[in-house]
């Protein structure tokens, strides 16, 4: 009898572990739903949902375009366009003269320039940051290269007394021409 009393305990005690577990494991369940009803009550109420960490905003750099031809520096006198093998570039000119200042030593004029596109010898370039936009105005120009290696460079707006949309820079090509070469093909490079 003894026996079957000591497992009637064993078994009741079995009984109340198991309660036990079974009522963790509810309050577990209740409390993850629970947590997820008054979430999405949350989120019907105001109409938002939990906002996700924003992109950082793109760099305004543009589109790297093959330049192709058009990389290198070309000049003629003392005005100058470079342009790299990723579309960047620059133009430099001599600025206004002074009382007793030559191109040589006046303060140059310069605006950054960004190849957009590229089509056999004619391409498209913006500039911006121009310190003389009479010489070379912002905006978008027209770059052709012709078969005697000079880069002409043609803005859209007008510009006055410049060398731009005037005269050829003569590339690498050209440049090592002669001077009595240059001058049977009807060239000019300058110094």
């Amino acid at each position: 009898m003894v026996a079957v009393g000591a497992t009637q305990v064993l078994i009741r005690e079995a009984r109340r572990r198991q309660r036990r577990r079974r009522l963790i494991i509810l309050g577990a369940v209740f409390i993850v739903a629970f947590t997820g009803w008054i979430t999405a009550r949350a989120m019907s109420t105001d109409g938002s949902v939990p906002a996700a960490r924003p992109l950082p905003p793109k760099s305004p750099a543009h589109p790297i375009v093959a330049v192709g031809q058009f990389s290198g520096t070309w000049h003629v006198h003392t005005t100058s366009v470079t342009i790299q093998a990723d579309g960047q570039g620059s133009a430099i000119w001599p600025g206004p003269l002074g009382p007793g200042q030559s191109e040589a030593t006046a303060a140059p004029g310069h605006a950054a320039l960004h190849l957009t596109s590229v089509s056999g010898e004619q391409a498209t370039v913006l500039v911006s940051g121009s310190t003389e936009p009479s010489v070379l105005p912002d905006g978008p120009a027209r770059l052709t290269i012709t078969n005697q290696d000079l880069l002409y460079v043609v803005p859209e707006a007008p510009t006055i007394h410049s060398p731009f949309g005037q005269n050829g820079l003569c590339g690498p090509k050209a440049a090592a021409l002669t001077v009595a070469q240059q001058v049977a093909a009807g060239i000019n490079c300058g110094a």
